[in-house]
């Protein structure tokens, strides 16, 4: 549960409490229900087979809470008493809590935070209780000292270090740059190391601060001498003095290699020191750190900062249904189901599982992918170790670790199962750091829960985080064999307009071989098919975070086929919504989330926010259908009318008049009328827009001269269209007096937005007549029928666009030959020809009845007027029926559409 849903959950449990709904001695269980405590682990302690009380009124349970109803006012006193209970400290108890349900006091005996509050405001505290959730509350109340303050302040140090190293002649120096991020990762790891207990406390600051120059000069003198002992064991360091001597033996690869340190001034001086002894970097998140370190690094990412971080709440969309459901799933099967003589060698067999799965990030940017998938395996592995630990807490306890051979201070989940691929240096660099300062936070968790842990230094080898293009390696030479192995991770997305030449190169080389329909792909299409090379024929699973526009439109043509060839299955999806992290800037992306593995009858889910759907098959569109592909037809595949761009200008704007310039026209020249019409487009048609273009036969062309203003329109487009670098449109100057295009509409036409907001229940198409000239920012169907234009209206339509059409971020792009000319129409009569057009004609007349309102008003999901809606609804109903449906949701409106476009092609699987 994320934490408003917490936060309901709490505030509707005291008014149901109050209001008698629920039992005060249901209390506890359904607080504890409400941050995500297990529907077995909650009955156990209800049964009583988990209730270590022994008085009535009472619940204790070990790690969890000792939760007392008192009776009288003794409340405080009562608590007194709880906390001073040996149990609570040998049962590890996490939360003690007395309440008569009108006052109510809690202790929270890791931090020491107390909590007296009247009963009735707990739903105002419900985050004292989030460390149940698995949200400490530093973390969720803000406070963390590595937010955007600590980042300005490491950036304004970054800046003068430059300036004071940094000039026209070496700024491009790739040595010198990656040196300087090296040095960088050095003192955040100083800085993190003396706030945590790995150093002393201030140890790096202080010491710098005693025994340097306030002018800076000899800093760098003092840094070097001071790396190249944290990579010196202690008993080698028998001549240094005492000031040095005893900080820690590091070590890690790290303070490895000897690199210069930059020079310092004595402004740069004061700021490191300020950057240590003022910030507190104890409750550094490694998970949001890696995304602000690079703003420092990178100045024109800093008015966003973390504007490229993939937030917590999305990766665990990923890695939740990619591999942590289902080891969760084995370790509530053991629990629930498994014989208990049996459940201590289930348990260890999960443990040697997850002691295996290797992690690979193959764009890992700062590593945030990584550092919550281990984050989150450590937290599995203390689950199991606490299972194990309860079922063997009497004769066995000794022998917790005994078959495998290791004590139970250590974790056996290790950083060198995880990998990842990073092109920007800096990025790799502060990954590799990022998951040092990872490790050891989950050091002090499991030393928390388990009284020890693994030493914090020296550092270990800190996974296999490479500095390369992950598009031109083997990943099997790094990784090995693909067999428990999980790819995730939110590689670059980048339309092919947005391509570097280099860029362009990594699309060709991966996929010229397989399609010729290469170069209309998001770069992120090399990273699903090499993940799908990968995984082919393996238990292996890869999962990313996408572009939409992977699933849409004619990349789904051009990618989706040669995966499927490869033996490869979607797993598992989230359509498309929109991405978000803790930017001040959020960036306006609209993503989806796909699961891809080797084909075979496992579990398929499709996930819309907090619902998740078992299916039988996911298709690329990502809808619950069968794998077929929607390809680009020049005709209808239908009986239906072809559909067609509007008119393309080319004229400089010199054709197309406001309607003041008609106004004027036409007042001096009413014979003019001829040779102008109204305009319509996307814009103009949904935001009620009026302009006018001179629409000047050939035959008219001489006559239409004599009036001093075309004719100087006339020029002035033969100018612009001569001077033009393309070849067509200086061709076009002999024609200078009309459009490039010169289609008109004879008696009318629909006229249909090639871009529309996903927002609307409906598309706003509409019909015009033969007054109006179309541009190509619309498609047109000349001469249409009424009932086509209903067609065109109903939901059955829009959910065919929805799951075919392009993307402009998330508006649609309608395309006349994915859209409208692949569209499964069933047959009609004349009757039903007839009924459609009549329903036509009404929701015409509707929107008339509002003459005052554009469409882009009439069509808003906020402002939409019932009776506009409820024409449309008439629609839909007699559509359905058409179709065969009756009632439907858009799913099976969906899966009708893709049975009937299997049947009229063919059959077009992928």
């Amino acid at each position: 549960m994320n934490i408003s849903q917490i936060e309901e959950v709490v505030k509707k449990l005291v008014v149901d409490v109050n209001a008698g709904s629920v039992n005060k001695d249901e209390f506890v269980y359904q607080l504890m229900a409400a941050y995500g405590h297990r529907k077995t682990t909650i009955g156990r302690i209800k049964s009583g087979e988990r209730n270590l009380a022994d008085v009535a009124g009472e619940v204790r349970a070990k790690r969890h809470v000792y939760f007392k109803h008192c009776q009288g006012n003794n409340v405080l006193s009562d608590i007194d008493s709880m906390k001073k209970q040996p149990s609570v400290t040998r049962e590890k108890i996490r939360f003690v809590i007395a309440t008569d349900f009108n006052q109510f006091v809690a202790l929270d005996t890791r931090t020491n935070d107390t909590l007296d509050i009247e009963f009735n405001d707990l739903g105002k505290h419900f985050d004292f209780f989030l460390p149940w959730a698995g949200m400490e509350k530093a973390v969720y109340q803000g406070e963390n000292p590595a937010d955007v303050k600590a980042a300005e302040k490491m950036a304004k140090l970054f800046d003068l270090i430059k300036a004071d190293n940094f000039n026209d002649d070496n700024k491009h120096d790739k040595q010198a740059l990656h040196n300087l991020n090296v040095f960088l990762t050095r003192l955040l790891f100083c800085f993190f190391a003396e706030d945590t207990g790995i150093f002393k406390q201030n140890q790096f600051s202080g010491e710098l601060e005693s025994h340097t120059k306030v002018d800076g000069t000899d800093v760098a003198e003092y840094l070097n001498r001071l790396f190249e002992v944290l990579n010196t064991p202690k008993d080698k360091r028998a001549d240094l003095p005492d000031y040095l001597a005893n900080f820690e033996f590091v070590n890690g690869g790290l303070f490895a290699d000897s690199i210069e340190s930059p020079r310092f001034s004595t402004k740069s001086r004061k700021m490191l020191i300020e950057s240590g002894s003022e910030l507190d970097w104890s409750d550094i998140n490694p998970d949001i750190f890696g995304s602000m370190i690079q703003a420092v690094v990178h100045p024109d990412q800093r008015g966003g900062m973390g504007m490229h971080y993939t937030s917590v709440t999305n990766i665990m969309k990923v890695i939740e249904p990619l591999f942590l459901d289902e080891l969760y799933a084995e370790l509530e099967n053991i629990e629930e189901n498994i014989d208990p003589k049996f459940k201590p060698s289930r348990l260890r067999k999960l443990h040697d599982r997850i002691a295996d799965i290797k992690i690979f990030d193959p764009a890992c940017g700062s590593g945030n992918f990584l550092i919550i998938a281990f984050k989150e395996l450590r937290k599995l592995e203390m689950e199991i170790i606490k299972r194990l630990e309860e079922l063997e807490q009497n004769e066995n306890q000794d022998d917790l670790f005994g078959e495998v051979g290791l004590d139970s201070s250590f974790s056996r989940i290790k950083l060198s199962q995880f990998y990842g691929i990073e092109l920007d240096d800096f990025a790799h660099e502060v990954a590799i750091l990022s998951l040092w300062l990872a490790e050891h936070q989950m050091n002090v968790e499991f030393k928390a829960e388990f009284g020890e842990c693994e030493p914090a230094l020296p550092l270990k080898q800190s996974g296999n985080i490479l500095s390369n293009n992950a598009l031109t390696m083997d990943w099997k030479k790094l990784i090995g064999e693909a067999e428990n192995t999980y790819i995730c991770g939110n590689p670059p997305y980048l339309g092919t307009s947005m391509q570097s030449s280099s860029q362009k190169e990594d699309v060709k080389n991966i996929f010229s071989s397989v399609t010729k329909g290469y170069k209309v792909l998001d770069y992120i299409s090399c990273w699903f098919f090499k993940a799908a090379d990968f995984i082919s024929g393996s238990s292996a699973k890869a999962a990313f975070v996408t572009t939409s526009s992977v699933c849409q439109g004619d990349q789904v043509n051009n990618l989706w086929p040669f995966i499927y060839d490869k033996n490869i299955e979607i797993k598992f999806a989230y359509p498309s919504f929109l991405w978000t992290n803790n930017a001040k800037n959020k960036a306006a992306v609209y993503c989806s989330i796909v699961g891809l593995g080797s084909k075979n009858d496992s579990d398929k889910y499709l996930f819309n926010e907090e619902i998740k759907t078992k299916v039988k098959n996911i298709n690329p569109y990502l809808a619950a259908s069968s794998n077929i592909i929607v390809s680009r037809k020049a005709e209808p595949i239908s009986h239906l009318p072809k559909m067609v761009y509007g008119n393309k200008a080319v004229d400089g704007g010199n054709l197309i008049l406001s309607p003041e310039e008609a106004s004027d026209l036409l007042d001096k020249y009413p014979y003019a009328t001829r040779f102008v019409k109204k305009l319509t487009g996307s814009s103009e048609m949904i935001r009620g827009n009026t302009r006018y273009c001179y629409w000047i036969p050939d035959s008219l062309t001489d006559e239409a001269a004599q009036i001093p203003a075309i004719k100087s329109a006339i020029e002035e487009v033969r100018k612009f269209r001569l001077s033009s670098k393309d070849k067509g449109a200086q061709s076009l100057a002999e024609k200078p007096h009309q459009f490039r295009d010169f289609k008109s509409i004879e008696t009318n036409a629909i006229v249909i937005p090639r871009v529309s907001s996903d927002r609307r229940k409906y598309f706003p198409v509409n019909y015009f007549d033969s007054n109006y000239v179309v541009l190509d920012s619309a498609q047109v169907i000349y001469n249409a029928p009424l009932w086509v234009f209903t067609i065109l209206s109903s939901s059955i339509h829009l959910v065919w666009v929805k799951a075919v059409a392009g993307r402009l971020k998330n508006d649609f792009r309608y395309s006349s030959v994915l859209c409208w000319h692949t569209f499964p129409m069933v047959m009609t009569t004349n009757e039903v020809e007839t009924d459609l057009a009549k329903l036509g004609l009404k929701l015409i007349e509707v929107r008339e009845s509002f003459s005052e309102s554009n469409l882009s008003t009439l069509y808003s999901p906020e402002k939409m007027p019932k009776a506009l809606q409820n024409a449309h609804l008439e629609i839909d109903q007699y559509v359905d029926r058409m179709f065969g449906l009756e009632s439907p949701s858009n799913d099976v409106r969906l899966n009708k559409l893709f049975d009937l476009y299997k049947r009229m092609t063919g059959g077009q699987n992928a």
